[in-house]
């Protein structure tokens, strides 16, 4: 009897199964890691909500300097990557800390938002630069809290008073993002504040797609409405 080994047809034909069955398994594997990661983003944001939701609750206001002249501020998000504001103001403000950040248009002090410096929650620290507040001294998002992916968390508030219906931000109900919580498909409305995670590619719903049909439900990001 002749052993006459495999066929050059049959190795192919192999080394196709097994292609295929990797691609199969590193897909399963790919999907159930970014679940995983959206199961702790939504964590992390229900954590800063409660924060908000405290402090709202005991000052009866947003957590926005008082020294300001009411009126004047419009609708401010932190942690836009291209923005003004840094989220790490939010974190200090919600954990009582004493600090000063500069700002375009002026200091703002955390002790004139939380004037007895009260405790509202101690978010965790991360020397990873995910998944927490960057505890990396010397890194330039220090102190910010970031998702899972290593991108701000983005903190939109809704600024009072509520005079106006909508007018862009300014003295309204309407909560203005200014696009960046903007979707086909969704966008915060009336909300006193919304926090959102732009997902694994860190774009506004799918990176690549054009903005018209580029929908909140067929994208990985994480929004708290």
């Amino acid at each position: 009897m002749v052993d006459r080994g495999f066929t050059l047809v049959e190795l192919l034909v192999v080394i196709a199964i097994i292609a295929v069955l990797a691609t199969l398994i590193f897909g399963s594997v790919r999907s159930a890691v970014l679940r995983a990661q959206k199961v702790r983003c939504t964590a992390a944001i229900r954590e800063v909500n409660t924060g908000l939701q405290t402090f709202s609750a005991d000052y009866m206001r947003p957590p926005i300097p008082v020294n300001l002249q009411p009126g004047t501020l419009p609708d401010v998000v932190f942690g836009d990557p291209g923005g003004r504001y840094t989220n790490d103001y939010i974190v200090s403000v919600l954990e009582g800390e004493d600090k000063s950040f500069s700002f375009e248009g002026g200091d703002w002090n955390t002790r004139s938002t939380n004037p007895k410096l009260e405790e509202y929650i101690i978010f965790p620290r991360n020397l990873e630069k995910k998944n927490g507040v960057n505890n990396v001294q010397g890194d330039a998002r220090f102190g910010q809290i970031l998702d899972p992916w290593g991108n701000p968390l983005l903190i939109a508030i809704n600024v009072p008073p509520f005079t106006n219906e909508r007018s862009e931000g300014l003295n309204d109900k309407w909560m203005e993002t200014y696009g960046l919580g903007v979707y086909p498909d969704s966008e915060p409305r009336v909300e006193p504040f919304v926090i959102w995670s732009y997902g694994r590619d860190a774009a506004k719903g799918t990176a690549g797609k054009p903005q018209a049909s580029n929908r909140l439900s067929a994208s990985d990001d994480v929004v708290s409405w």
